[in-house]
């Protein structure tokens, strides 16, 4: 498991600009910084070099071996909003299959709500309005499985920046592939139909990328296999 301090560390690397082969600070001058204990530190610095990150070269110090560290921070500012969409459609299938096992009445009603409301701003093609609802039904989707990791990353994704302020009108052929596999989604939910729910969720992410203007990565004849 990831030591607790990894996140400030990284960013500590960040800000010093660091190259690769450079050499970090030591371990007192970094646990100054943090505030934490050398031996945090040294726990750290273990489990990064264990990661790949850095070298241990005994006495010598510690060397970072990566040229260039991601951390979510950076990931928030920068990451590509095609990434994060292809890293939320590599769940996606399974959640889906969750979903159709444990929906609820009540979370059916929400999806449905939820679903109307992305209807309407489909109609008004509005990108960021559609955008904002997409990731609530997608969270009542994560919020089913009850797995903290997996809303956590959606928590990362949904803080994407450019994902939120890249977005324009949308296009109305687009909407006309998407808007169907929503629907066509929510049914199979509402009806506990796990194998058909897996099989629009493949093609989901894609439209929905596509929808957004991003660059879809997903196999030619992805769509038409679940349709």
């Amino acid at each position: 498991m990831a030591h607790p301090c990894i996140d400030s560390l990284l960013s500590v690397i960040d800000t010093l600009r660091l190259k690769e082969g450079d050499r970090l600070p030591s371990e007192r001058s970094l646990a100054e910084q943090l505030s934490v204990s050398r031996n945090t530190v040294r726990e750290t610095l273990i489990s990064l070099a264990a990661a790949g990150h850095i070298e241990i070269r005994g006495r010598s110090g510690c060397y970072l071996r990566t040229a260039s560290t991601i951390t979510w921070e950076s990931l928030r500012k920068k990451g590509s909003p095609t990434a994060a969409l292809e890293a939320l459609g590599f769940m996606a299938p399974q959640l889906a299959a969750c979903a159709a096992e444990r929906c609820t009445p009540e979370t059916a009603q929400a999806l449905q709500d939820l679903t109307a409301r992305l209807g309407r701003a489909l109609v008004h093609r509005d990108g960021t309005l559609a955008a904002q609802i997409f990731l609530y039904f997608i969270n009542i989707l994560v919020e089913l499985t009850g797995n903290p990791y997996i809303a956590l990353l959606l928590r990362e994704l949904d803080g994407n920046d450019r994902l939120r302020t890249t977005l324009g009108r949308l296009d109305q052929p687009r909407i006309d592939v998407f808007f169907p596999i929503h629907v066509g989604l929510l049914q199979a939910i509402k009806e506990h139909d796990r194998e058909r729910a897996r099989a629009l969720a493949i093609n989901y992410l894609d439209a929905f990328s596509d929808l957004l203007g991003f660059a879809s990565k997903a196999s030619p004849g992805a769509r038409s296999k679940s349709q």
